[in-house]
């Protein structure tokens, strides 16, 4: 299966507050689809509830999961394929690689 990392990067301060979600998924979705035949990896330096809404923005997908930077891989958090479960590693080495910059509200 094909697997996509989104990275996503939030520019100035790296602050990121609550009113910043619907422009943050605004922006993801101006560079990626949220419906796909690739997995995707979510990675970047985000709040819990930022990864929440992203990989609930994914769900379409055949499979989510987030970067764990201290093994190198992803972490399946939801699946709708039977090859792979939640809680399996998913390597990313192969991925395709996108970058998504934001730039916060309170900076714009």
């Amino acid at each position: 299966m094909k697997k996509v990392v989104v990275q996503v990067k939030i520019l100035g301060d790296g602050v990121l507050t609550p009113e910043d979600l619907p422009q943050l998924l605004g922006r993801v979705s101006e560079v990626i689809s949220d419906g796909g035949v690739e997995a995707v990896v979510v990675s970047g330096r985000l709040p819990v509830w930022a990864f929440c809404a992203l990989t609930h923005h994914f769900h379409p997908r055949p499979l989510v999961a987030t970067f764990e930077p201290r093994i190198g891989k992803g972490v399946c958090i939801a699946s709708h394929t039977p090859e792979v479960s939640v809680g399996d590693l998913i390597p990313v080495d192969d991925a395709e690689i996108v970058d998504i910059e934001y730039l916060p509200l309170h900076l714009q």
